[in-house]
């Protein structure tokens, strides 16, 4: 579902009473929506699409589902705007559709997906319990932190280390199109998943080396993905943020990863990078900022994504500067870009 960002006036304008009623019943049926799409992209119904229009029936072939089922779902999301239904209950792709392709640019193909797996799903459906106890749905439901329950779990693992990928693909431009590292002679990449980001960033400025920063198990698939032109400037160092980081980066990078975090681990993964940087260089949050009071945007939606998934929380631009000034760094700017905000920070 998109988030819509509006303006202070716009989020204040009376709304009639048979519009407030139409738009309530949109935000009340969303879950219909996400479970909709979710099964759409988990069939690759768009990747059947990309050469043309098919009938129902040979997308139910080469899918081997329920054809008048899918035919219902189909021409639903059609009514939706995603897919177009043609004569013949036949579907094509439109512009939204197209997204649900596998490694298409801005592809949210995993992103779909993931919104109806079972251990993202039933969190949200727990948030009552977050509400009232102010504990973890996640960890109420399964026993065991998000982390944890993930290295028990690879098959699920898996499919988050790709929704990070992707969700990483679509912010990479803006983020190396709104900061200049071109004066950074090394980049660590803090927890930076299979590399990205950081590939976007050396590939754009060749002087520039890296080192990628991650858990043991994610490095090793780092080094099968990073492409080999790329490679030969990274450095794949394993390890635990919360005991120590590489020294002798010019920049250090943590993408939203401090959101994952109540403020105590955050403070703690803070100390450790700061330690590192030894009084030089700088840091870059990069994280969804929750925006001010009547306004719609992705970083309060995330919030509740934090709570309800693994116990963090996204912050206000007050509370980032407050939580850096409490761990030893001040902030010297903050980047707007197309997508996520960059907080750059320096060691007091």
């Amino acid at each position: 579902m998109a988030i819509l960002a509006l303006s202070s006036a716009q989020a204040q304008m009376p709304e009639r009473a048979d519009d407030a009623q139409t738009r309530l019943l949109e935000l009340i049926g969303g879950y219909r929506t996400t479970q909709m799409l979710h099964v759409a992209a988990k069939l690759r119904i768009a990747d059947h699409l990309q050469q043309g229009p098919l009938s129902v029936k040979e997308l139910a072939r080469r899918t081997s589902t329920h054809e008048d089922s899918l035919y219902r779902l189909l021409r639903t999301l059609a009514g939706l705007g995603v897919f177009a239904e043609e004569d013949g209950q036949q579907f094509r792709l439109t512009p939204m559709a197209g997204l649900l392709r596998t490694g298409v640019p801005g592809s949210l193909q995993v992103t779909a997906q993931v919104a109806g797996e079972p251990w993202m799903w039933r969190p949200w459906g727990h948030l009552a319990h977050s509400i009232q106890t102010g504990e973890v749905a996640f960890d109420d439901l399964y026993g065991k932190h998000t982390w944890d329950w993930f290295v028990e779990n690879p098959g699920p693992a898996q499919i988050f280390n790709s929704l990070m990928d992707e969700t990483t693909a679509s912010e990479t431009r803006a983020i190396v199109g709104g900061y200049d590292f071109s004066g950074a002679q090394t980049v660590v990449d803090v927890a930076g998943g299979r590399g990205v980001l950081l590939s976007a960033v050396l590939g754009k400025n060749t002087g520039t080396r890296g080192i990628l920063f991650e858990l043991p198990h994610v490095i090793e698939a780092a080094k099968r993905e990073v492409p080999p032109a790329l490679a030969e400037r990274i450095q794949f160092a394993p390890g635990d943020f919360f005991k120590a980081v590489p020294e002798g980066g010019d920049v250090y990078i943590l993408k939203n990863i401090i959101h994952d975090w109540a403020d105590t681990e955050s403070g703690r993964i803070l100390e450790v990078i700061r330690s590192a940087m030894k009084g030089r260089g700088r840091l870059l949050l990069v994280e969804n900022i929750v925006c001010g009071p009547n306004r719609i945007c992705r970083g309060k939606t995330m919030d509740i994504q934090m709570m309800v998934r693994n116990g963090g929380r996204n912050r206000t631009e007050k509370e980032y500067r407050d939580l850096l000034r409490a761990h030893g760094f001040d902030i010297t700017r903050l980047v707007s870009t197309n997508g996520p905000s960059i907080v750059e920070a320096i060691p007091r």
